[in-house]
């Protein structure tokens, strides 16, 4: 029998087996193979451990990776300019550009160059964290040294970097002046700037408001030979629509038409967005019947405006017939079609189908926020559902939802209503243990209902409170007690408390005076001169 002969694989077939993996993109695979050749007491090669690190990298375990230079040292390997560009190119993709350009300068130490690539990376990078003056000067490094010619995207992430910077930077002119030199400086070295790059101008131009500057570039990119594509025009569009300039945005949808292009759904959605802040509701759908005949499939965007726009116009039952629509043609409903469909039906007074369109709400997993609640908590404290109120007080708290001042104010004025005035200080008590302090509203609320239920000394105990808590009383506070106290036949009490509230600097109006007049209390009141004028004005 012939004798059997064992091979070991050597460096060579490792690194072919890993290169398989990582194509194949497994990656985990890749990384175990890795560990199983150094056990076996194979020698890796700069090769292995470049392979292995871009699965790292594809895996999302960028410090795994960057581990791997020390121990390529340990084994004599040298890093080249493919693992550092690798390596910066995963720590920018994480927002980690800090830790990138140390990089770059340890692979200046280890004599390997970047190329256009990796300092596009970097530049980047810095853009999206906001650091354009950082990017801008890598950009005059990179000048200055010669590593690489700048390319046309390299100019375009610095000119997307400063116009960014200009929509919210106080010295936005100064910046949008460094992108139009950058611009020019783009020009005369010989790097032609592209469709993506002269976009980016424009949409710089048009953040700032500066149409007519926009529509010039426009035109020069033209006379230069770059034609402008869907996304250029897109970016006037949106911006005319923005700004109601409509005769303009029609102005760029028949030179689109005349280049042969058509709008795409974006492009759909800004005119549509235009027509309905128009109130041209009619228009804007037609606009939709459109987008569809040509193939345009609208997006949940489409449908908000339209949405929106029918709901503005008291036309509740065709907003809900296209909610229905978008449903039917496979499109999910966002926190903005369900906000604006509630809040429509509670002006309404439609509150049971608010309520069953907060609970398809949570059921397509869109949550409900605090505002929807408190719409919601107000409807049904409105029709007198206290208890249906309190529930989705508690659901509220349940799922999370830090409830507001609102949602305590509306619940105790409710129950206050309601003649419920002990659940009413029980709920105080909640609010203010769970950190929150009553204002004006609260206690306005809670003086009504002690004098609804004719406790009138509780109400002025009440108002102590109020003042001694820091609470500033308002006129109303005055009202509801004068009011109640009339009532009462405490006449002589009612004049004391609108003694108080002038003594107070609070100014009566037209209100309390009905409610003195009615009651036939003329005694005069002593005031000093500066309130008795504006008390004479209130009278007036």
């Amino acid at each position: 029998m012939p004798h059997s002969f064992r091979c070991q694989p050597t460096f060579r077939s490792y690194n072919v087996a890993l290169d398989i993996l990582v194509d194949a993109k497994c990656y985990k695979d890749a990384v175990a193979l890795f560990h199983r050749m150094l056990r076996r007491g194979v020698s890796p090669t700069t090769f292995t451990f470049s392979v292995t690190m871009k699965a790292l990298c594809y895996a999302n375990e960028v410090d795994s990776a960057r581990s791997l230079l020390r121990i390529m040292a340990r084994h004599g390997c040298v890093p080249d300019s493919v693992v550092y560009q690798m390596l910066i190119h995963a720590l920018c993709k994480e927002s980690r550009v800090r830790e990138a350009l140390e990089l770059l300068e340890e692979m200046f130490v280890m004599g390997c160059s970047p190329d256009v690539n990796t300092l596009n990376d970097l530049i980047h990078g810095l853009c999206k964290i906001g650091h354009v003056r950082d990017a801008a000067k890598l950009h005059d490094r990179m000048l200055l040294k010669r590593w690489c010619a700048p390319n046309a995207l390299t100019y375009g992430f610095l000119l997307q970097g400063l116009c960014r910077k200009g929509r919210v930077d106080e010295a936005r002119d100064l910046l949008f002046g460094e992108a139009k030199t950058l611009y020019e400086s783009m020009v005369s070295s010989g790097c032609n700037p592209d469709v993506y790059t002269y976009s980016i101008m424009i949409d710089g131009l048009c953040r700032e408001g500066r149409l007519g500057s926009a529509m010039q570039l426009l035109r020069e990119m033209e006379a230069r030979g770059c034609t402008p594509n869907v996304v250029t025009y897109t970016i006037l569009l949106h911006s005319f629509c923005k700004n109601g300039l409509w005769e303009d945005g029609n102005a760029i949808v028949k030179e689109m038409s005349s280049k042969g292009l058509s709008l795409n759904s974006v492009g759909y959605n800004c005119l549509i967005y235009a027509l309905c802040k128009e109130h041209k509701i009619h228009e804007a759908m037609g606009l939709l019947e459109e987008m569809k005949r040509r193939g345009c499939k609208p997006d949940i965007c489409t449908f908000n405006s339209l949405i929106y726009q029918l709901c503005k116009d008291d036309r509740m039952d065709e907003a809900l017939h296209l909610y229905q629509n978008l449903l039917l043609e496979g499109l999910v409903a966002n926190s903005i079609t369900y906000n604006t469909l509630i809040h429509a039906l509670l002006q309404k007074g439609r509150w049971q189908e608010a309520l069953k369109l907060a609970n398809e709400m949570v059921l397509h997993g869109c949550p409900l926020d605090v505002m929807t609640y408190n719409g919601l908590i107000k409807a049904l404290c409105r029709d007198g559902d206290v208890d249906k109120s309190l529930g989705l007080l508690e659901e509220m708290m349940k799922r999370g939802i830090q409830p507001s001042n609102v949602s305590y104010n509306v619940l105790i004025d409710g129950l206050c209503k309601k003649r419920r005035v002990h659940d009413a200080l029980e709920l105080l008590k909640e609010m203010i243990n769970q950190g929150f302090k009553p204002d004006t509203v609260t206690y306005n609320s809670l003086i009504n209902g002690l004098c609804k239920m004719g406790w009138m000394r509780a109400a002025l105990n009440l108002l102590e409170k109020l003042h001694n808590e820091g609470v500033v009383p308002d006129i109303i506070t005055y009202n509801i007690l004068i009011s109640w106290h009339c009532k009462s036949n405490m006449f002589d009490e009612a004049h004391m408390l609108l003694q108080r509230a002038v003594n107070g600097r609070i100014v009566p109006n037209k209100r309390t005076w009905n409610i003195m007049v009615q009651n036939c209390i003329t005694e005069p009141l002593n005031v000093a001169p500066e309130p008795a004028k504006e008390l004479e004005i209130v009278a007036v």
